[in-house]
């Protein structure tokens, strides 16, 4: 669940880091924790959103139900609902599946170069990033703080004008008399294309910058997912089957059931962003930042923005969960069949 709102004010702050300098442990840490948020309130705006585009009705809702209680009877009948195991079966249960995971995981993650669905779920996450590039250079402040970004291009201040006075400008051309209602429009018109061509010559000017942070994006996730995750596989998948209970109640040794899923993917993202954020941030730090300049500033807002985090754990958890769907380890809800990430 995202943290409650008076969390967000005892939240360290994001300090950016002395040339030279790494990002402090309590920078890392309020990344990965506002990320974290992030990222649930996206994943349950997907699920409200895909809840209201249900149709039922009493008569399907009675029938469904009755498809569920004679499914659990047959398990309950079939022995796979029994709760009464002992403790021998239990840690048979757990060491199977974190094997399982541990083999399946291996295989998602390999070491030295990402698989294909990751390498996917890399491109998606790049294209992400450039979307998010290039609203953040669009907008005078960076979300989540009040900070006004410095005028570093003329084409820039130009359309921060101009956008911040668009409805002004409009209302002060509507109030002129006109010869006819195509010179009206007309006017409406260039004052649109004048806005537009300040913004593609701005983010123009910025382009080179969206490469260099593009490819350093590139090179550090795939270090990361080719690297840093293979060595902890077996600690992760400990962690992960041990954290969502998966062996409680309704278990099976070969899968973690659906109703184990919300445990595990909360154990998932919170293990994988730490590890992301405090190996990235480094990383990329020492890729983008680690020298004065002009742009420095604004590069190292972006790469400690936690909504570029959230959009990476995203596409990552989503590539995970689907794989492990696939292989028929994971049960998901779903809502999450199907879905993209978030």
């Amino acid at each position: 669940m995202p943290p409650p709102a008076h969390a967000a004010a005892s939240r360290p702050a994001i300090v950016a880091p002395a040339v030279g300098q790494t990002m402090s442990q309590a920078s890392k840490d309020a990344i990965a924790e506002h990320a974290l948020g992030l990222l649930e309130e996206q994943i349950q705006a997907r699920i409200v959103h895909y809840k209201a585009e249900l149709e039922t009705n009493p008569e399907l809702d009675a029938i469904t139900a009755q498809v569920v209680a004679q499914l659990r009877q047959m398990q309950a009948h079939m022995g796979g609902g029994s709760t009464g195991r002992s403790k021998e079966q239990l840690e048979a249960i757990v060491a199977q599946q974190e094997r399982t995971l541990v083999t399946l995981l291996r295989k998602l993650f390999p070491e030295g170069a990402p698989s294909l669905v990751i390498e996917k779920r890399i491109k998606q996450i790049l294209r992400g990033l450039a979307r998010l590039f290039f609203q953040s250079e669009l907008h005078e402040r960076t979300r989540g703080t009040e900070t006004t970004k410095v005028i570093q291009h003329g084409e820039q201040a130009m359309f921060y004008l101009l956008s911040r006075y668009h409805h002004r400008m409009l209302n002060e051309l509507n109030n002129f008399d006109y010869i006819s209602e195509e010179i009206r429009e007309r006017s409406h018109e260039l004052l649109q294309k004048l806005t537009k061509d300040m913004q593609d010559g701005f983010l123009a000017r910025r382009s080179s910058e969206l490469k260099r942070i593009v490819a350093a994006f590139s090179a550090v996730l795939v270090d990361f997912v080719a690297k840093q995750i293979p060595a902890v596989v077996t600690d992760l998948a400990r962690d992960l089957v041990r954290a969502s209970t998966g062996a409680e109640g309704k278990a099976y040794s070969y899968k973690i059931v659906q109703s184990a899923f919300p445990s595990f993917r909360a154990t998932f993202e919170r293990q994988v962003m730490t590890r992301l954020v405090s190996f990235a941030e480094d990383e990329l730090v020492r890729r983008l930042a680690d020298t004065a300049g002009t742009s420095r500033d604004e590069t190292v807002k972006f790469i400690s923005n936690p909504e570029v985090f959230s959009t990476i754990l995203g596409e990552l958890g989503g590539g995970t969960y689907e794989y492990l769907c696939n292989e028929g380890f994971l049960d998901l809800p779903p809502e999450w069949v199907g879905q993209p990430a978030a």
